[in-house]
């Protein structure tokens, strides 16, 4: 009989019996039967387990996924105290972002699936869902997006591994599969995913309405905006995390679970993300309401073009704060984001959200705006600039003017949560940081170091891989 070794299975049921709250009590085993395995709950839901465990690590949704796409692109400033994320700030070659690391989780979730007759829905619904977005990172870091592609240098997407690996005659090597197939897949187990789940549960874990904001999120990337607008209207529709008013805008930044949050990655007592890699560490280095006696490096700040974009009743810039405090790494009067804030109460511990409405709110604008329909981009938009700016704000701009002021609100919106690289590549456009804040250098759309490097190990072990233009 086939079997699975620790490796694969009592390992990763090992890992993720610590540091979640809604882990399941497994006790290790050297070896497990497929058949066993594939009909245990108690070995099946840990694999999941496991997935939100490493997803939320420092090298995704911890830190690298909210604070490289920003530093990339055009939203930041460095700081020279320490020498963090320093390389792919200067866009330096090979310098970039890396989330291969996802097939390795991928194996756990395309196990649960395989399981999944044995398993509730919600749980199979889960695994659905964050095979989904394990993909849309993957494919938005190493492939061109639909929407903007570089003739000659499209060498496809990522590729596709969604079944379960059971033994060694089920390893495959396949190639990158076409970017919009990629795209395909994701859609599938969105839908799959949906037809599954409620949304009843915490939004600690994936729910339906999480689900569908990853469609959301992933039909914009595609530029497929009838989509996009099915999706993210279903999940304001849902009723799973509330907008903020302008009154609660800034207050709404300092709560453990922001009002907004349709999902969020929940950091325990025990695992604080450490003054090193903490998004709170990298972005703010001196006080904040949460903690009032916090010193962190403050490695980047909002760049200059940022700030000045902010109209004087802006209620966002009430999270924009000026260091106000001496013996800091940065001096007195550099203005810092304080999104990340020590949310939990305690420094470098943020609950992080990972997807929220306002951001529904951005894709059906910008999507109603692709498709010609002016009337709602501008009701969409003027749900979110009112609250911004203030109630007597009315959109006025069409086409191609419109678009950008969308892309505007969104970097204003979501700066420091990690989209602005992502949106300047959607659109082919060059990545400019000639301000005097930044590094000097134009990046344009064409350069090779717009895409990540595929990992060298996996093009020597996998000969039906072909590397990224340029490397």
């Amino acid at each position: 009989m086939k079997r699975i070794y620790k490796s694969i299975l009592a390992a990763s049921v090992l890992a993720s019996s610590v540091a979640c709250s809604d882990l399941l009590d497994t006790e290790p085993r050297q070896s497990i039967s497929v058949d066993v395995a594939l009909s245990s709950p108690d070995v099946l839901e840990p694999l999941l387990i496991d997935v939100y465990g490493s997803y939320r690590g420092s090298g995704r949704m911890g830190s690298n996924l909210l604070v490289l796409p920003e530093v990339m692109a055009d939203n930041f400033t460095r700081n020279q105290n320490r020498g963090t994320f320093a390389a792919q700030y200067e866009n330096r070659f090979r310098a970039h972002m890396g989330v291969w690391a996802n097939y390795s989780s991928m194996l756990h979730l395309n196990i649960v699936i395989e399981g999944r007759e044995a398993l509730p829905d919600q749980i199979v619904g889960e695994a659905f869902a964050f095979r989904a977005l394990h993909y849309l990172h993957l494919n938005a870091i190493y492939a061109y997006f639909p929407t903007a592609i570089v003739e000659g240098r499209d060498f496809g997407g990522v590729p596709l591994v969604r079944e379960a690996i059971l033994s060694i005659e089920d390893v495959t090597f396949p190639p990158r599969a076409p970017i919009n197939d990629v795209y395909d897949a994701i859609f599938e187990d969105v839908d799959a995913a949906v037809a599954l789940m409620n949304n009843s549960g915490t939004r600690a874990r994936i729910t339906q309405a999480g689900a569908q904001a990853i469609g959301a999120r992933a039909a914009l990337y595609a530029g497929r905006w009838e989509k996009a607008i099915e999706y993210a209207e279903a999940v304001i529709a849902s009723g799973v995390g509330q907008l903020s008013s302008r009154a609660s805008y800034v207050d709404d930044w300092y709560e453990p679970v922001h009002r907004e949050a349709i999902w969020y990655f929940e950091f325990q007592t025990q695992e604080n993300q450490g003054p090193n890699t903490s998004p709170m560490s990298i972005y703010v280095s001196s006080a904040t309401r949460n903690v009032p006696d916090y010193i962190g490096n403050g490695d980047f700040t909002p760049a200059q073009q940022v700030i000045d974009l902010l109209e004087e009743t802006d209620v966002r810039a009430g999270l924009f704060i000026p260091v106000d405090l001496p013996q800091r790494p940065n001096p007195i009067g550099t203005v810092e984001l304080h999104k990340y804030n020590g949310n939990t109460g305690d420094p470098n511990r943020d609950n992080i959200t990972v997807f929220r409405i306002s951001e529904m709110y951005l894709i059906l604008a910008e999507a109603y705006a692709q498709l010609g329909n002016t009337a709602m981009a501008h009701q969409n938009l003027n749900i979110l600039k009112k609250r911004s700016i203030g109630p007597d704000y009315e959109a006025t701009a069409t086409g191609q003017e419109l678009i950008m002021e969308i892309l505007t609100e969104r970097r204003l919106e979501l700066i420091g949560e990690g989209h602005r690289f992502f949106d300047l590549k959607r659109y082919g456009m060059d990545i400019d940081k000639t301000a005097v804040d930044l590094t000097g250098e134009v990046i344009p759309f064409t350069d090779e170091r717009i895409l990540a490097p595929l990992p060298t190990g996996d093009l020597e072990i996998n000969p039906n891989l072909v590397q990224n233009f340029g490397y």
